[in-house]
C-alpha cells in the first residue's frame, strides 16, 4: 500500500510573519563595519527563521499535514566562502534540536530541496564547489536536528545545456566529488 504525505515547500499562505527565509546579503553583511556585531545579526536572523519554522511544523501538525520541506535559507550566509570558520550550528543548537525533536514526536517527514542553484552536472567547478557546499549544509543542519540525514533531499540533476548526454555523464562524475557520508541522504 503507497501512503500519500502531502505537505508543502517552506512558506504558509496562512501564517502572518511566519517567513524561514529572511536573509542578510554579503553585500549588506560588508557594510558593517563590526564582524562580530554582525555575526550576531546573523545568528538573530537565522534564530528568527528557525522559530518560524518551528511556528509552521505546529501549524502543520494543528491542520493534520505531515510533511514539510525545508528552505535552504534557514541560515544565512552559512556556506559563504568568507564565512567558513563560523561555527553556526553553535548558538543555534537549541532551536534546531527542537525543530528536530517536534518533527519526530509529530512524525512530521522534514527535508531539503536545494535551491535552483545547485547543479551536481554543472560545467563550472566553482558551481559544483558551491553545490556541494550546500549539500553539506543541509546535511549538517539535518544531523544538529537529530534527524537521521538518509534519504532527506530531493534534488533535480540540473540544465541539461542542451545536451542531455553529456549532461548526464556529468552528473555521474561529479557525484564522485559528493562525499559518501551525504550521498546517502538522497532520495
Amino acid at each position: 500500500m503507497t501512503i500519500v504525505r502531502l505537505g508543502y515547500v517552506a512558506m504558509s499562505m496562512e501564517l502572518d510573519n511566519a517567513s524561514p527565509s529572511q536573509t542578510m546579503t554579503f553585500t549588506q553583511f560588508k557594510k558593517i563595519d563590526d564582524r562580530e556585531a554582525t555575526i550576531r545579526k546573523l545568528e538573530r536572523i537565522a534564530l528568527s527563521n528557525l522559530h518560524n519554522t518551528l511556528r509552521l511544523l505546529k501549524y502543520n501538525v494543528a491542520s493534520d499535514i505531515h510533511f514539510y520541506r525545508l528552505t535552504s535559507r534557514l541560515i544565512p550566509l552559512a556556506n559563504h566562502e568568507e564565512l567558513l570558520k563560523w561555527n553556526y550550528i553553535k548558538p543555534l543548537i537549541e532551536p534546531l534540536r527542537e525543530i528536530g525533536d517536534f518533527a519526530k514526536k509529530h512524525k512530521i517527514r522534514v527535508d531539503f530541496h536545494p535551491d535552483h542553484f545547485v547543479l551536481k552536472n554543472s560545467k563550472e567547478k566553482h558551481i559544483l564547489k558551491n553545490s556541494i557546499s550546500t549539500l553539506k549544509l543541509h546535511y549538517l543542519l539535518l544531523k544538529a536536528m537529530g534527524i537521521d540525514p538518509t534519504h532527506r533531499c530531493v534534488m533535480h540533476v540540473g540544465g541539461n545545456y542542451k545536451e542531455t548526454e553529456l549532461s548526464l555523464e556529468r552528473f555521474v562524475d561529479n557525484w564522485m566529488d559528493v562525499p559518501k557520508r551525504i550521498q546517502t541522504w538522497f532520495i
